[in-house]
């Protein structure tokens, strides 16, 4: 393939030519393979099936119809009583049976003429050809014997027609039917002759073919590999460099557009972090909204270069479709963080926001991490302050689920209470004892001297003061917490703070 067409490609589609690169040889591959085998198979049990009629007259025809002539030719039997059918001669179990010689000759006629497949022309065609003409001229004479068993007088020419007719007829029959079977086993012979020098073939072109497959397949898997996983580590590094205080750090644009996207909302969130610190820089506006700020945006590409570093373990062990995956969820997460700008956001954005942190998060810890999120429909239009969840969230998992042995369960709530709304985010995770708990609350409280001690608090306390900044008195972050058992966190958000300014939209 060109590979400035192949640079074109999305990742999806890059996955579906590599799909469609294995998948169709190997489909046709499979078809020539069971076509053969039915082929051979059909011919086989056609043959079989001709062999076994050919055989059942071969064996009982020419005895039971000179048996049955013969009765008839001493006066035995009355012929007309063939009429009815078969003849039972005797009422023990010894009885003898004398076969109706007209159905007999209907019969194989019927079977050669009709049931027996065969290729006009042939060898075998020939002989059942001569089956049948002996079965035209068997049944002329069985009539005209038949006819003269009825008259007097004709013993003589009976035993004519039993002498040169019908034993004559049904020994050159019996040749027929045994050259014929001569010839079917010959075709058998070279059917499996054709079979095997065709399998011999197939097996050659069908390795030869395999080995293009796979050289061609680890090539594009190759391409395709590097294609995601040379970007994402780049991007990995500029997260990092972004993350350690380098703010002119930007993410380079790549073949993927899958990539790109991300790229450029990183890109976009650091112009805006840059364009945030410089603003706070010139302006000296309310150093304690720049300090949250700043302590906000320092945490995105934290999670950022630990989020790419299990994307590219997952794309370097093959998962694409997880890849694919935690790669939208990380750019919907970002896109929430970044929000256009703005500090508020609806309800059912912080929920989409919380629901991409999870489900990346889940990627990652998937054998500890559950959770469950219910928000009321009827708040999900209101807006409120972006980022308040998602640092509680990260606090239930990193020092409660995390720290628990067998993991645990996050559960967000969300509804309505009195003229505002209220967030639980509730977790089994380990908890707190209760001098853990007392020294936590104080610092929410904002009556610690040291209110960024501690790891375990810094989200929490976070979120506590961008409340209390912009929801006034009117909210309220509370802890109840038993070890060992879990920990519940309680958000209640009244109306914004009329007094604030900044504050002209409300919940």
């Amino acid at each position: 393939m060109n590979r400035k067409k192949f640079r074109k490609l999305t990742l999806k589609m890059r996955l579906s030519l590599l799909l469609f690169v294995i998948a169709i040889p190997l489909t046709f591959m499979i078809l020539e393979i069971l076509s053969m085998i039915q082929n051979y198979s059909d011919s086989y049990n056609r043959i079989m099936l001709n062999l076994k009629i050919a055989n059942e007259y071969n064996i009982t025809f020419k005895e039971d119809m000179e048996y049955s002539m013969y009765r008839v030719m001493i006066g035995l039997i009355d012929a007309s009583e063939f009429e009815d059918g078969d003849i039972v001669e005797g009422t023990t179990v010894y009885a003898t049976v004398l076969k109706n010689p007209i159905s007999m000759i209907d019969s194989a006629r019927y079977a050669f003429g009709s049931t027996i497949e065969r290729v006009p022309g042939t060898d075998g065609d020939i002989k059942i050809r001569g089956i049948l003409s002996c079965l035209d001229t068997l049944e002329t004479a069985v009539n005209r014997m038949i006819e003269n068993s009825a008259m007097p007088g004709t013993y003589d020419e009976n035993v004519s027609i039993w002498e040169n007719d019908i034993k004559g007829l049904c020994s050159m029959m019996q040749e027929y039917i045994t050259q014929y079977t001569y010839y079917e086993l010959v075709h058998m012979e070279e059917l499996q002759k054709d079979l095997e020098a065709r399998t011999k073939q197939n097996i050659e072109i069908f390795i030869v073919l395999l080995l293009g497959i796979l050289a061609l397949g680890f090539s594009l898997s190759t391409m395709i590999t590097k294609s995601v996983t040379i970007p994402i580590h780049s991007l990995q590094k500029t997260a990092q460099r972004l993350g350690s205080g380098e703010l002119k750090a930007r993410a380079e644009m790549y073949e993927l557009e899958e990539i790109n996207v991300l790229a450029r909302t990183f890109n976009k969130m650091s112009d805006e972090i840059a364009e945030l610190m410089e603003k706070t820089k010139q302006e000296q506006i309310n150093l304690r909204e720049a300090e949250l700020k700043l302590l906000q945006a320092q945490i995105n590409p934290h999670f950022l270069y630990n989020t790419l570093d299990s994307i590219v373990w997952m794309a370097e062990g093959g998962n694409s479709r997880q890849v694919v995956e935690m790669t939208t969820d990380l750019s919907d997460f970002f896109r929430t963080v970044l929000s256009g700008g703005n500090d508020y956001i609806t309800i059912a954005e912080e929920e989409g926001h919380i629901r991409s942190y999870l489900k990346i998060q889940r990627s990652r810890y998937e054998d500890i991490l559950d959770y469950d999120i219910d928000i009321e429909p009827a708040i999900k239009d209101r807006m409120i302050l972006k980022m308040i969840l998602q640092p509680i969230v990260e606090n239930a998992l990193y020092h409660g689920i995390k720290n628990k042995r067998g993991g645990g369960k996050i559960t967000i709530r969300g509804y309505a209470a009195d003229d505002g709304v209220l967030f639980e985010v509730e977790d089994n995770g380990s908890g707190m004892d209760a001098e853990t708990l007392a020294v936590l609350r104080k610092k929410l409280q904002g009556r610690d001297d040291q209110p960024n001690s501690g790891k375990n608090s810094f989200g929490m306390y976070n979120v506590a003061q961008r409340i209390r900044m912009y929801y006034g008195s009117r909210s309220d972050i509370t802890v109840t917490s038993q070890k060992g058992i879990g920990t519940c966190v309680r958000i209640c958000l009244g109306r914004f703070d009329e007094t604030n300014p900044k504050n002209t939209e409300k919940i």
